[in-house]
């Protein structure tokens, strides 16, 4: 067989390969699509989802779960950072600005996978939501009404629903 018939060969092997095995992204997209089924808005937890490389990519299930609380880690400690910065400039919310940051900042150490073994891992994640919500409380008590707050707020509870999903989807 000459060169030019193993070239022809060789490219037939990897069109066929191309068309015949799905992207990695639409495995992605397929794999976020069957985690979102646990959220509480389906649309939003596959935007979420697939709008990160690290979770478009995740082989599976526990990947992805993993990946997803990575990023609501992150987006954590950054609303913690937030309210930080705008109990600086805010002096006159202050206390409620500050305890958000607090809360935020304790809500990381809840999104993880120590207690799937324990069949805990959603409640678990789940205290990260209470302690967003005693932000909330704090927020309305102190009558802090300021639309970044409540906007932030908002993008961490989105990413929290996707990571909970997620979560949810390895304890079913």
């Amino acid at each position: 067989m000459d060169s030019k018939n193993q070239i022809m060969i060789f490219a037939a092997i990897v069109l066929y390969l191309f068309l015949h095995f799905p992207s990695q992204t639409e495995a992605g997209v397929e794999l976020a699509s069957k985690v979102c089924k646990y959220s509480q808005n389906y649309e939003s937890c596959v935007q979420t989802l697939t709008s990160h490389p690290q979770t478009l990519g995740a082989p599976n299930e526990k990947a992805i779960a993993e990946k997803a609380l990575e990023i609501a880690r992150k987006e954590s400690v950054g609303t913690s950072v937030f309210f930080t910065g705008l109990a600086k400039a805010n002096p006159t919310y202050k206390t409620a600005l500050e305890q958000c940051a607090t809360h935020f900042k304790e809500a990381v150490q809840f999104l993880n996978l120590l207690g799937l073994e324990g069949g805990t891992a959603s409640l678990d994640v789940h205290y990260g939501l209470d302690e967003v919500n005693q932000c909330q409380d704090a927020l309305s008590s102190g009558h802090v009404q300021i639309d970044s707050a409540t906007s932030i707020i908002q993008k961490w509870k989105t990413v929290y629903d996707a990571a909970g999903a997620a979560v949810a989807t390895l304890e079913n």
